[in-house]
């Protein structure tokens, strides 16, 4: 199932929708507002942008994180192991 957003256009001035399973990547603007970037069919590693009003961390909370084993350490510790003896 796709995930839609509601973004604000700057080229069309209005509010449009988007899906994000076609975003491959999201660039915050100096100016404010980020780059949206979808593959671009017609061009071999083509990207076609489109930019958008909405703050970078709007984007950000769709984002998967890389996680470590240092952090699945972190979040998991191990529990100590008794000796028994029968």
């Amino acid at each position: 199932m796709s995930t839609f957003i509601e973004v604000e256009s700057v080229e069309k001035g209005c509010k449009v929708i988007i899906n994000l399973d076609q975003v491959t990547e999201v660039a915050p603007l100096i100016e404010g507002g980020c780059a949206l970037f979808f593959a671009d069919n017609a061009a071999v590693g083509g990207k076609i942008s489109y930019k958008v009003k909405d703050n970078y961390s709007v984007f950000k909370q769709f984002a998967l994180q890389t996680v470590s084993t240092e952090d699945i350490a972190k979040r998991f510790p191990k529990v100590k192991a008794t000796a028994t003896t029968e």
